[in-house]
């Protein structure tokens, strides 16, 4: 008996595994700190962290084992017109081979025209061995499954398998688009390799699509592997390139379906839409993956100088990236003839099936979910009166559509998104990884290279540890709120370095004419471990609510204009623990707030400064020392050490100078902003020399004038923005500087 088998302990013990696992971080080369009494290394809450799918219900033995016994087997040798097997179950018309009875088929051999197809009861299981399979078919699927219960193909230890097909007839009752085409659940598994080239999809199942292993390489017009109600890939060896999304899975009509999971496997994936697509939700527990999506993000649109509502004081304008964040995931990758969707669904389906996905979001994200992933429209679904991919025809419309809406994504989920481990180097057009719903990262390694966000969710953003480096972005890390717990993180953006924004990708303050300075209760920034480093050009941390911070070490290299901020809140800030050093420049620069239990020193410079900034108790001792990218004439510091009454050493550069803490959040020095840049923010600190640190006994004189003779801004106290309506028409600068309130309105 010759028995060939897939070693799973491992697979199990990692599929056992609930929750997040968080690693410890480290300190930057460039910054030092003192301990404090904040652990970013520890986070317990990760324990709470609940799986998306039912993990022990997605691969059942048989899926896993890739096990068979040759004596067994039913024997097919192909050999175009000379194709022979001695059974009864198996038909042969010409290039045509048909199974048409259960059992498993040991199939060798080549066809240079034809296809091998499985149609058998829908209650019957079928496997078909591949073992040395060359089969090209001129007009259809190389493999095919027209019913049966499921199929399992089992690639054959160290065996070497071709399929390619060069193109797809336009019968709409077919509606075979796939090398390999199901329409019931599909697995394939064993160790061989295969190589698949489609003038259409690689890999299609209408039902589950399995991999447990085997080494793939896929070149596909369309989508290189799909399944509609899920696709699970427990391990596996795959290289796809695609004219759409490299691993793909939708299902509008229900809304527990179109996940994917990934327990692990090496991915090297080239795609023109997503690399990584579900409609539902989408849950990785590690592996490796290498993921181009929309050609890089040299690809993305180049941001221009536009002019909105009330003039200069709209959409574009000075300060502002050149970088355009793409299309939102709303786009759409598909015609509707290629959705995954089959208008004749299987008539059987496993028991575990209905239960494999666990609620997760809201049904807003779960509308999303049908609308985003898809690629359709809220408008298509409802002219129409059905779901977009039960269409059997071409849409031919759909191909005018331009580049620019294609969503060209990394990883994307219409539903929630848990990453647990992986190591991930995405350089993707649009989003590295987003959702459109809540995003949990618990561990990994992430090297992203974006035209638009690192890590983007239109609700909640969760990172609870992971080593984080986002080398090129529009913005780092987005969310409804952002919570950071652990890890490591390294942002570079051209715009917001962390943005709890509200919403999707373009919201931002949701439009003009409202009160841009005013909280959103549902925006928020906490965070409470882990190292973060950020340098962008925008906002080094915007909230459009509250910003909380407990734990971690954080580091802000914030923008050399006055018109964004390194701290940038509408509603509370309050530092209760963790160690701070923001840098930028004065203009827009805000404090921590009254309720801080934490010491928080602003510091507003009466010149531009560069280079490491230290900071000193009254014996000398250096409490932390931080080396900004870039100039800055306004620091603030935060660290466990700072109390009311002390007095401590600051050293900018090439300068030095001492301050007495009088309070324990305090401001020393004045606003350097010139009219026009940033009009209308608060300004910081008394006159230069003046310690009090109270903004309200600054002279109006002092203050930033503002635009079209608003008169003088409200007084604040601390840094804090003042509330009410911003004032309206042109900022009064006509220089290409732009203002905070231009960059909040591009979100």
């Amino acid at each position: 008996m010759k028995r060939r088998q897939m070693m799973a302990v491992l697979l199990a013990a990692a599929l056992g595994m609930t929750g997040c696992s968080t690693a410890a971080t480290t300190d930057t080369g460039t910054a030092t700190t003192t301990d404090t009494t904040a652990d970013s290394t520890e986070n317990k809450s990760t324990e709470t962290v609940e799986d998306l799918v039912d993990t022990d219900d997605m691969f059942s033995d048989r899926d896993l084992e890739g096990s068979y016994d040759e004596k067994e087997c039913t024997k097919i040798t192909l050999d175009d017109e000379d194709s022979a097997c001695e059974d009864k179950n198996v038909s042969i018309d010409g290039q045509t081979v048909t199974i048409t009875g259960e059992g498993t088929y040991l199939v060798s051999g080549s066809l240079s025209d034809g296809s091998l197809v499985v149609d058998v009861d829908d209650s019957e299981k079928i496997q078909v061995v591949l073992d040395g399979v060359s089969i090209t078919s001129k007009e259809g699927a190389a493999i095919q499954v027209t019913k049966a219960d499921k199929v399992f193909v089992t690639l054959a230890d160290e065996s070497e398998n071709t399929l390619n097909s060069e193109s797809f007839s336009d019968d709409t009752d077919s509606n075979v688009d796939g090398a390999i085409f199901s329409k019931e659940d599909l697995t394939l598994n064993g160790s061989g390799s295969m190589t698949v080239t489609s003038a259409g999809h690689g890999i299609v199942s209408k039902d589950d699509l399995v991999v447990t292993g085997g080494t793939y390489e896929i070149t596909a017009e369309k989508q290189g592997v799909s399944g509609k109600d899920s696709v699970r890939i427990a391990d596996g060896t795959f290289t796809i390139e695609s004219g759409k999304d490299a691993i793909h899975s939708e299902n509008s009509e229900d809304e527990s379906k179109g996940f994917v999971y990934l327990a692990d496997g090496t991915y090297t994936l080239k795609a023109d839409g997503d690399g990584i697509s579900a409609s539902g939700v989408l849950q990785i527990d590690g592996g490796t993956y290498e993921i181009t999506a929309g050609g890089g993000n040299t690809k993305a649109t180049k941001k221009n100088d536009m002019q909105g509502p009330g003039g200069d004081f709209g959409q574009g304008g000075p300060g502002m990236s050149d970088m355009q964040p793409p299309q939102d995931a709303g786009a759409a990758n598909e015609e509707s003839g290629d959705m995954q969707n089959s208008g004749t669904d299987s008539s059987t389906e496993e028991t575990s099936k209905t239960a494999s996905v666990k609620k997760t979001g809201t049904e807003e994200s779960s509308a999303k979910a049908n609308s985003e992933a898809t690629g359709s429209t809220a408008s298509e679904n409802t002219a129409t009166g059905s779901e977009t991919q039960n269409s059997d025809t071409e849409d031919t419309s759909a191909e005018d559509t331009s580049a620019e809406d294609t969503s060209t994504k990394g990883v994307k989920a219409g539903g929630d998104l848990l990453v647990k481990d992986g190591t991930f180097t995405i350089d993707s057009c649009d989003d590295s990884l987003h959702t459109n719903g809540n995003m949990t990262i618990c561990g990994g390694t992430y090297t992203l290279s974006t035209g638009d966000d690192g890590m983007h969710a239109d609700e909640a953003n969760h990172v609870y540890g992971g080593e984080i480096t986002i080398e090129t972005c529009y913005e780092g890390i987005e969310g409804q709120n952002v919570e950071i717990s652990g890890g490591t993180i390294d942002i570079t953006a051209s715009d917001d370095g962390l943005n709890a924004a509200g919403g999707n990708d373009q919201s931002g303050m949701g439009g003009f004419g409202g009160d841009m300075f005013s909280a959103d209760e549902d925006a928020w920034i906490t965070i409470s471990g882990g190292t973060v480093t950020i340098d962008a050009t925008g906002d080094g941390i915007d909230s459009n609510g509250d910003l909380t911070v407990s734990g971690g070490t954080i580091f802000v290299s914030g923008p050399s204009d006055n018109g964004n901020g390194a701290l940038d809140y509408n509603g509370a800030a309050t530092i209760t623990g963790g160690t701070l050093v923001a840098t930028g420049m004065s203009g827009m620069a805000q404090n921590f707030g009254s309720d801080s239990t934490q010491g928080s020193l602003l510091v507003n410079l009466t010149d531009n400064q560069s280079g490491e900034i230290t900071l000193e108790d009254g014996d000398g001792n250096t409490l932390v020392s931080y080396t900004p990218v870039r100039e800055y004439n306004s620091v603030v510091i935060s660290c466990a050490e700072l109390s009311d009454g002390s007095t401590y050493t600051i050293h900018t550069g090439e300068n030095s100078r001492e301050v007495t803490m009088e309070g324990l959040v305090y401001t020393d020095g004045e606003v350097t902003n010139a009219p026009g840049q940033g009009g209308g923010q608060k300004p910081q600190g008394g006159p230069m020399g003046d310690n009090s640190g109270d903004s309200d006994n600054s002279d109006n004189s002092d203050r930033p004038t503002l635009p079209q003779g608003q008169g003088n801004p409200p007084d604040t106290q601390n840094g804090e923005r003042p509330q009410g309506d911003a004032p309206q028409g042109n900022p009064g600068d006509s220089s290409n500087e732009q203002t905070k309130e231009e960059s909040d309105g591009q979100k």
